[in-house]
Protein backbone atom coordinates (compact mmCIF):
# COMPACT_ATOMS: atom_id res chain seq x y z
CA UNK A 1 0.00 0.00 0.00
CA UNK A 2 1.29 3.46 -1.26
CA UNK A 3 2.14 5.66 1.76
CA UNK A 4 2.40 10.02 1.36
CA UNK A 5 4.96 11.07 3.99
CA UNK A 6 3.55 14.31 5.69
CA UNK A 7 5.48 16.58 8.25
CA UNK A 8 6.41 15.49 11.34
CA UNK A 9 6.98 11.91 9.77
CA UNK A 10 3.46 11.03 9.64
CA UNK A 11 2.38 9.03 6.58
CA UNK A 12 -0.82 8.06 4.82
CA UNK A 13 -2.24 5.20 3.36
CA UNK A 14 -3.80 5.58 0.25
CA UNK A 15 -7.14 4.38 2.17
CA UNK A 16 -6.59 7.51 4.44
CA UNK A 17 -5.37 5.87 7.56
CA UNK A 18 -2.63 7.92 9.20
CA UNK A 19 0.43 6.63 10.66
CA UNK A 20 1.25 8.89 13.81
CA UNK A 21 4.88 8.66 14.99
CA UNK A 22 4.89 8.65 19.08
CA UNK A 23 4.99 12.34 20.46
CA UNK A 24 3.58 13.65 23.86
CA UNK A 25 -0.04 14.68 24.22
CA UNK A 26 -0.29 16.91 26.79
CA UNK A 27 -3.20 17.56 28.95
CA UNK A 28 -6.04 20.29 27.36
CA UNK A 29 -5.06 23.95 28.20
CA UNK A 30 -8.72 24.82 28.44
CA UNK A 31 -8.74 22.52 31.77
CA UNK A 32 -9.46 24.60 34.92
CA UNK A 33 -6.77 23.97 37.66
CA UNK A 34 -9.07 21.28 39.44
CA UNK A 35 -9.87 19.19 36.54
CA UNK A 36 -5.87 19.57 35.60
CA UNK A 37 -4.91 18.04 38.72
CA UNK A 38 -8.03 15.40 38.71
CA UNK A 39 -6.95 14.49 35.25
CA UNK A 40 -3.17 14.36 35.86
CA UNK A 41 -3.58 12.17 38.86
CA UNK A 42 -5.52 9.82 37.27
CA UNK A 43 -3.55 9.70 34.38
CA UNK A 44 -0.96 8.74 36.61
CA UNK A 45 -1.97 6.03 38.23
CA UNK A 46 -2.43 2.37 36.91
CA UNK A 47 -4.55 2.03 33.46
CA UNK A 48 -8.22 2.61 34.36
CA UNK A 49 -10.46 -0.63 34.45
CA UNK A 50 -12.69 -0.28 31.60
CA UNK A 51 -16.37 -1.80 31.58
CA UNK A 52 -16.28 -4.70 30.03
CA UNK A 53 -17.82 -5.58 27.49
CA UNK A 54 -20.48 -8.98 26.71
CA UNK A 55 -18.90 -9.31 24.20
CA UNK A 56 -15.77 -10.20 25.49
CA UNK A 57 -17.08 -12.98 26.87
CA UNK A 58 -18.12 -16.26 25.77
CA UNK A 59 -20.48 -17.89 28.54
CA UNK A 60 -23.29 -16.81 30.94
CA UNK A 61 -20.72 -18.14 33.49
CA UNK A 62 -17.63 -16.50 32.91
CA UNK A 63 -20.23 -13.22 32.00
CA UNK A 64 -21.82 -13.57 35.67
CA UNK A 65 -18.47 -13.88 37.33
CA UNK A 66 -16.96 -10.81 36.14
CA UNK A 67 -19.97 -8.96 36.54
CA UNK A 68 -20.22 -9.94 40.71
CA UNK A 69 -16.39 -8.99 41.21
CA UNK A 70 -16.94 -5.74 38.82
CA UNK A 71 -19.86 -4.25 40.92
CA UNK A 72 -18.06 -4.97 44.31
CA UNK A 73 -15.45 -3.21 42.92
CA UNK A 74 -16.80 -0.90 41.56
CA UNK A 75 -18.93 -0.14 44.65
CA UNK A 76 -16.17 -0.40 47.33
CA UNK A 77 -13.43 1.99 45.73
CA UNK A 78 -16.01 4.55 43.57
CA UNK A 79 -19.32 4.98 43.81
CA UNK A 80 -20.09 4.30 48.05
CA UNK A 81 -16.98 6.81 48.65
CA UNK A 82 -18.02 9.32 46.25
CA UNK A 83 -21.75 9.04 46.59
CA UNK A 84 -21.30 9.72 50.51
CA UNK A 85 -18.76 12.53 49.96
CA UNK A 86 -21.08 14.03 47.86
CA UNK A 87 -24.00 14.04 50.58
CA UNK A 88 -22.21 15.52 53.10
CA UNK A 89 -21.62 18.43 50.80
CA UNK A 90 -24.73 18.72 49.29
CA UNK A 91 -27.39 16.95 52.00
CA UNK A 92 -30.48 16.32 50.87
CA UNK A 93 -33.38 13.27 51.98
CA UNK A 94 -32.88 10.22 50.47
CA UNK A 95 -35.86 7.52 50.70
CA UNK A 96 -36.12 3.97 49.50
CA UNK A 97 -39.39 2.96 48.41
CA UNK A 98 -40.79 1.78 45.48
CA UNK A 99 -43.02 3.68 42.22
CA UNK A 100 -45.54 1.50 39.98
CA UNK A 101 -43.83 -1.56 42.04
CA UNK A 102 -40.04 -0.45 40.69
CA UNK A 103 -37.53 -0.30 43.56
CA UNK A 104 -36.24 3.37 43.38
CA UNK A 105 -34.55 6.01 45.37
CA UNK A 106 -35.89 9.57 46.23
CA UNK A 107 -34.28 12.50 46.81
CA UNK A 108 -36.08 15.28 47.82
CA UNK A 109 -34.20 18.70 49.68
CA UNK A 110 -34.52 19.73 53.20
CA UNK A 111 -36.67 22.71 51.90
CA UNK A 112 -38.66 20.96 50.23
CA UNK A 113 -39.10 20.11 46.47
CA UNK A 114 -41.07 21.76 43.58
CA UNK A 115 -44.27 20.79 43.56
CA UNK A 116 -44.78 20.99 39.66
CA UNK A 117 -42.30 19.17 38.02
CA UNK A 118 -39.79 15.92 39.27
CA UNK A 119 -36.72 14.21 37.17
CA UNK A 120 -36.06 10.71 36.62
CA UNK A 121 -32.87 9.77 36.75
CA UNK A 122 -31.80 6.35 35.06
CA UNK A 123 -27.57 5.72 36.48
CA UNK A 124 -25.06 4.35 34.34
CA UNK A 125 -23.08 1.00 34.97
CA UNK A 126 -22.93 -0.40 31.48
CA UNK A 127 -26.66 -1.98 32.13
CA UNK A 128 -24.89 -4.67 34.52
CA UNK A 129 -23.85 -2.15 38.00
CA UNK A 130 -24.28 1.25 39.23
CA UNK A 131 -27.29 0.44 41.17
CA UNK A 132 -27.82 2.72 44.22
CA UNK A 133 -24.49 3.89 44.51
CA UNK A 134 -24.00 5.76 40.93
CA UNK A 135 -27.69 6.25 41.09
CA UNK A 136 -26.62 8.68 44.01
CA UNK A 137 -24.25 10.47 42.59
CA UNK A 138 -26.03 11.01 39.28
CA UNK A 139 -29.16 12.25 41.75
CA UNK A 140 -27.84 14.35 44.30
CA UNK A 141 -26.72 17.52 42.56
CA UNK A 142 -29.61 17.68 40.96
CA UNK A 143 -31.96 17.47 44.32
CA UNK A 144 -29.77 19.84 46.03
CA UNK A 145 -28.73 22.33 43.40
CA UNK A 146 -32.23 22.61 41.53
CA UNK A 147 -34.86 21.57 44.29
CA UNK A 148 -35.91 18.77 42.86
CA UNK A 149 -38.14 15.34 43.67
CA UNK A 150 -35.88 13.15 41.90
CA UNK A 151 -36.27 9.07 41.77
CA UNK A 152 -33.57 7.37 40.71
CA UNK A 153 -34.76 4.17 39.27
CA UNK A 154 -33.19 0.70 40.60
CA UNK A 155 -33.90 -0.97 37.06
CA UNK A 156 -33.36 -4.41 36.10
CA UNK A 157 -29.68 -5.30 34.49
CA UNK A 158 -28.04 -7.95 33.12
CA UNK A 159 -26.71 -10.63 34.06
CA UNK A 160 -29.76 -11.39 35.36
CA UNK A 161 -32.19 -9.94 32.88
CA UNK A 162 -32.40 -9.19 29.53
CA UNK A 163 -33.41 -6.49 27.21
CA UNK A 164 -36.05 -4.76 27.33
CA UNK A 165 -36.25 -5.20 31.39
CA UNK A 166 -34.94 -2.29 31.79
CA UNK A 167 -36.74 -0.26 29.39
CA UNK A 168 -40.01 -2.02 30.66
CA UNK A 169 -38.92 -0.68 34.22
CA UNK A 170 -38.63 3.27 33.36
CA UNK A 171 -42.47 2.81 31.65
CA UNK A 172 -43.40 1.19 34.67
CA UNK A 173 -42.28 4.13 36.73
CA UNK A 174 -42.90 6.65 34.52
CA UNK A 175 -47.14 5.94 34.22
CA UNK A 176 -47.25 6.10 37.91
CA UNK A 177 -45.66 9.75 38.01
CA UNK A 178 -48.35 10.42 35.50
CA UNK A 179 -50.84 9.98 37.82
CA UNK A 180 -49.25 12.99 39.95
CA UNK A 181 -47.63 14.96 37.19
CA UNK A 182 -48.40 16.02 33.68
CA UNK A 183 -46.05 14.54 30.83
CA UNK A 184 -44.35 17.43 30.45
CA UNK A 185 -43.77 18.49 34.07
CA UNK A 186 -41.51 15.14 33.98
CA UNK A 187 -37.73 15.46 33.01
CA UNK A 188 -35.78 12.02 32.40
CA UNK A 189 -31.71 12.09 32.13
CA UNK A 190 -28.95 9.69 32.84
CA UNK A 191 -25.36 9.48 32.15
CA UNK A 192 -23.50 6.62 30.46
CA UNK A 193 -25.92 3.11 29.91
CA UNK A 194 -28.19 5.65 32.10
CA UNK A 195 -28.32 7.70 29.41
CA UNK A 196 -28.76 5.37 26.34
CA UNK A 197 -31.67 3.88 28.60
CA UNK A 198 -32.96 7.27 28.18
CA UNK A 199 -33.14 7.28 25.14
CA UNK A 200 -34.39 3.76 24.37
CA UNK A 201 -37.06 4.37 27.35
CA UNK A 202 -38.13 7.46 25.08
CA UNK A 203 -38.48 5.00 21.92
CA UNK A 204 -40.97 3.18 23.63
CA UNK A 205 -42.54 5.80 24.83
CA UNK A 206 -43.51 6.50 21.25
CA UNK A 207 -44.01 3.27 20.34
CA UNK A 208 -46.58 2.52 22.36
CA UNK A 209 -48.48 5.59 22.40
CA UNK A 210 -47.67 6.79 25.79
CA UNK A 211 -46.73 10.60 26.36
CA UNK A 212 -43.47 11.69 25.65
CA UNK A 213 -41.88 13.54 28.65
CA UNK A 214 -40.91 17.54 28.92
CA UNK A 215 -37.73 17.02 28.47
CA UNK A 216 -34.88 14.39 28.20
CA UNK A 217 -30.87 14.31 29.08
CA UNK A 218 -28.82 12.02 27.60
CA UNK A 219 -24.87 12.78 29.57
CA UNK A 220 -21.96 11.06 28.35
CA UNK A 221 -23.75 8.64 25.77
CA UNK A 222 -25.20 7.82 22.75
CA UNK A 223 -27.05 5.46 20.67
CA UNK A 224 -25.14 4.75 17.64
CA UNK A 225 -22.16 6.21 15.60
CA UNK A 226 -18.80 4.39 16.04
CA UNK A 227 -16.50 7.16 14.85
CA UNK A 228 -13.42 9.13 15.84
CA UNK A 229 -13.96 9.13 19.54
CA UNK A 230 -13.32 5.36 19.73
CA UNK A 231 -9.49 6.11 18.56
CA UNK A 232 -8.91 9.94 20.45
CA UNK A 233 -10.80 8.92 23.65
CA UNK A 234 -8.07 6.29 23.96
CA UNK A 235 -5.48 8.28 23.41
CA UNK A 236 -6.57 10.73 25.18
CA UNK A 237 -6.68 8.61 28.12
CA UNK A 238 -4.01 6.84 28.11
CA UNK A 239 -5.24 3.84 26.57
CA UNK A 240 -4.23 2.21 23.18
CA UNK A 241 -7.09 2.59 20.75
CA UNK A 242 -8.92 1.60 19.77
CA UNK A 243 -11.47 1.49 22.48
CA UNK A 244 -14.49 -0.71 22.00
CA UNK A 245 -17.65 1.14 20.46
CA UNK A 246 -21.22 2.26 21.87
CA UNK A 247 -22.66 1.67 18.55
CA UNK A 248 -23.10 -1.98 18.85
CA UNK A 249 -24.86 -2.87 21.62
CA UNK A 250 -26.30 -6.12 20.89
CA UNK A 251 -23.12 -8.05 19.69
CA UNK A 252 -22.61 -10.56 22.63
CA UNK A 253 -24.07 -13.85 23.18
CA UNK A 254 -24.40 -12.59 27.01
CA UNK A 255 -25.63 -10.08 28.90
CA UNK A 256 -28.25 -7.70 29.42
CA UNK A 257 -28.94 -7.16 24.72
CA UNK A 258 -27.87 -10.79 24.04
CA UNK A 259 -31.61 -11.22 22.41
CA UNK A 260 -31.54 -7.96 21.25
CA UNK A 261 -30.68 -6.37 17.82
CA UNK A 262 -28.55 -3.72 16.66
CA UNK A 263 -31.37 -2.67 14.15
CA UNK A 264 -33.90 -2.61 16.54
CA UNK A 265 -34.49 1.36 17.14
CA UNK A 266 -35.72 0.31 20.60
CA UNK A 267 -32.35 -0.35 21.24
CA UNK A 268 -30.72 2.00 18.46
CA UNK A 269 -33.02 4.84 17.94
CA UNK A 270 -31.56 6.71 15.86
CA UNK A 271 -31.91 3.99 13.38
CA UNK A 272 -36.42 4.95 13.57
CA UNK A 273 -37.50 6.47 11.15
CA UNK A 274 -37.03 10.35 10.89
CA UNK A 275 -40.62 10.77 11.51
CA UNK A 276 -40.77 8.99 14.68
CA UNK A 277 -37.22 10.38 15.70
CA UNK A 278 -39.64 13.94 15.46
CA UNK A 279 -41.99 13.20 18.53
CA UNK A 280 -38.98 12.98 21.13
CA UNK A 281 -38.79 15.91 23.58
CA UNK A 282 -35.90 18.40 23.57
CA UNK A 283 -32.62 16.71 24.90
CA UNK A 284 -29.97 17.77 26.18
CA UNK A 285 -26.36 16.11 25.43
CA UNK A 286 -23.04 16.83 27.27
CA UNK A 287 -19.89 15.08 26.82
CA UNK A 288 -16.15 15.45 26.24
CA UNK A 289 -13.16 15.89 23.82
CA UNK A 290 -11.77 12.65 25.52
CA UNK A 291 -15.07 10.28 26.08
CA UNK A 292 -15.52 7.26 24.12
CA UNK A 293 -18.63 8.69 23.88
CA UNK A 294 -18.45 11.68 21.62
CA UNK A 295 -19.25 9.80 18.53
CA UNK A 296 -22.38 8.07 19.96
CA UNK A 297 -23.47 11.63 21.30
CA UNK A 298 -22.74 13.23 17.71
CA UNK A 299 -24.52 10.91 15.91
CA UNK A 300 -27.43 10.39 17.92
CA UNK A 301 -27.47 14.51 18.35
CA UNK A 302 -27.68 14.82 14.67
CA UNK A 303 -30.08 11.91 14.33
CA UNK A 304 -32.62 14.50 16.43
CA UNK A 305 -31.94 17.60 15.26
CA UNK A 306 -32.30 16.02 11.87
CA UNK A 307 -36.05 15.06 12.62
CA UNK A 308 -36.52 18.80 13.99
CA UNK A 309 -36.00 18.21 17.81
CA UNK A 310 -34.60 20.98 20.12
CA UNK A 311 -31.73 19.13 21.02
CA UNK A 312 -28.12 20.66 22.36
CA UNK A 313 -24.95 19.15 22.37
CA UNK A 314 -22.37 20.62 25.31
CA UNK A 315 -18.66 19.39 24.64
CA UNK A 316 -15.60 19.90 27.27
CA UNK A 317 -12.60 20.41 26.21
CA UNK A 318 -10.28 18.03 27.41
CA UNK A 319 -12.34 16.11 29.71
CA UNK A 320 -13.64 11.88 30.05
CA UNK A 321 -16.27 9.77 30.52
CA UNK A 322 -18.95 11.51 32.74
CA UNK A 323 -16.83 14.19 33.74
CA UNK A 324 -19.14 15.49 35.92
CA UNK A 325 -19.55 13.26 38.68
CA UNK A 326 -16.38 15.31 40.12
CA UNK A 327 -19.20 18.12 40.46
CA UNK A 328 -16.96 20.07 42.61
CA UNK A 329 -14.72 21.03 39.48
CA UNK A 330 -15.45 24.41 37.79
CA UNK A 331 -16.29 22.28 34.55
CA UNK A 332 -18.71 19.48 36.78
CA UNK A 333 -20.24 22.82 38.67
CA UNK A 334 -20.76 24.22 34.86
CA UNK A 335 -22.44 21.02 33.82
CA UNK A 336 -25.18 20.79 36.76
CA UNK A 337 -26.12 24.27 35.76
CA UNK A 338 -26.34 23.70 32.02
CA UNK A 339 -28.85 20.95 32.75
CA UNK A 340 -30.30 22.88 35.64
CA UNK A 341 -31.08 25.49 33.24
CA UNK A 342 -32.14 23.34 30.47
CA UNK A 343 -34.64 21.38 32.77
CA UNK A 344 -36.11 24.78 33.92
CA UNK A 345 -37.16 25.95 30.69
CA UNK A 346 -38.60 23.20 29.44
CA UNK A 347 -40.46 21.55 33.02
CA UNK A 348 -40.90 24.58 34.54
CA UNK A 349 -41.53 27.32 31.47
CA UNK A 350 -43.41 30.19 33.61
CA UNK A 351 -40.68 30.31 36.84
Amino acid sequence: MTTVPRSGAATVDQDGAIHVPAHELPLSQALSPESRELMARALSMAPPTAIPRASDFADEDSFRAMVDMFRKGVDERYATPRAQSLLEVMPVAVRATTIGGIPIEEFTPHEGAHKDAVLINLHGGGFFSGAIHVGRIESVPLAYLGGYRVISVDYRQGYEHKFPAATEDVVAAYTALLEDYAPERIGIYGGSAGGVLTAQATAWFIDKGLPVPGAIGIFGAGTGGSGDSNYFAAIGTGLAPPMAAMSNLADGSVGYFADAFDDDYLVNPILAPEHFRAHFPPALFITGTRSFDLSPAIATHRALVQAGVDASLHVFDGLAHCFYYDAHTPEGADAYQTILRFFAKHLRPEQ
